[in-house]
């Protein structure tokens, strides 16, 4: 077997970087510094001889001719390295090894409905093993799924973009501008486009792909806000803005604290989200089918969960 130019670490340093189109985000994302995702990708096309990226002070980096190439390799290099992991999975099962699994979950479903209840599987399912990377919502999630990585992706996408027919529906959830009450006082709700365009908004990070999804997204309703007075890619501080009164937000209900919900109301109303489920193909498994109960069970089964409709019943969940 060839000595391959490159380590596992740098491939998923450029697949993020493909992603995200920001050493920032990608530095996040992996929980690394910038500098670090700048040395691994500078080595990384040192030992390939190539530039995988076009890069300028002050712009987005972009993928060369010879980058886009090298990602569609690494798509396929990645399913090939799953199926691989999967005979290591098989073994695993006949000598009782843990079963380790990689989730991508949006950010507010995590924090949310998720995290809380994740002792309780763990002290049920000692076996099975969940590592978790949390995102915000945002179209770039499909890619991410797209290379295999993940097993399991539980996230919110706009009710407006198409469904993957590999995606199941989950449940439906109201979007909308939300905002203290205090912005409502003195006007009859829903509040109009010209009201919300003067009201001080709080946006996802500025530059990147969640920002401008969402102001396209919300363009088409009339809205342009006219005073942006924070960036923050976590939802959570995002919502505290809210909840000050300072900002207000395109949010989901169901990303909004329950105890946050007295205060902070739905102004105008844009744009539904779906609730999303993806899961890997593969044979069927038993401990597979407890951790995708888990994730529908932890959502739908939740009261704090304000779905408009849901379209998954799972009696059984509550039992994994």
């Amino acid at each position: 077997m060839p000595a391959l130019p490159f380590t596992l670490r740098q491939l998923e340093v450029f697949s993020s970087l493909a992603e995200t189109r920001s050493f920032r985000l990608s530095a996040d994302q992996l929980g690394i510094s910038q500098a670090s995702v700048s040395n691994q990708l500078k080595v990384l096309e040192e030992q390939l001889g190539t530039r995988l990226f076009d890069r300028k002070p002050g712009l987005r980096p972009i993928l060369t001719a010879n980058g886009q190439a090298f990602l569609e390799d690494l798509r396929a290099f990645d399913a090939a390295a799953a199926t691989l992991a999967s005979h290591r999975r098989s073994m695993a099962d006949s000598s009782d090894q843990p079963l380790r699994l990689r989730l991508l979950v949006g950010q507010g479903m995590f924090d949310g409905y998720v995290r809380s209840k994740l002792d309780g599987f763990f002290a049920r399912n000692p076996r099975i093993e969940l590592d978790f990377e949390t995102v915000p919502p945002s179209t770039s999630i499909l890619r991410s799924i797209e290379t295999g990585r993940y097993d399991f992706a539980l996230f919110n996408l706009r009710a407006d973009q198409p469904i993957a027919p590999e995606l199941r529906r989950l449940a439906r959830v109201r979007g909308g501008i939300f905002g203290h009450r205090k912005f409502a006082k003195g006007h009859r709700l829903p509040l109009s486009p010209e009201q919300v365009n003067l009201l001080p908004f709080v946006l996802p990070s500025a530059g990147s792909r969640q920002e401008r999804e969402l102001l396209q997204s919300i363009d088409s309703y009339g809205i342009r806000p006219r005073k942006v007075v924070g960036h923050s890619q976590y939802y959570d501080v995002m919502a505290a803005m809210l909840e000050r009164g300072v900002a207000v937000a395109s949010f989901s209900d169901a990303i909004l604290p329950r105890s946050m919900r007295e205060e902070v109301i739905r102004l105008m109303p844009v744009e539904d989200w779906n609730l999303l489920l993806y899961s890997k193909p593969g044979p069927d498994d038993p401990q597979r089918q407890l951790v995708e109960r888990f994730l529908v069970g932890s959502i739908l089964d939740d009261p704090d969960f304000p779905a408009l409709q849901s379209y998954d019943v799972a009696s059984e969940q509550a039992a994994s």
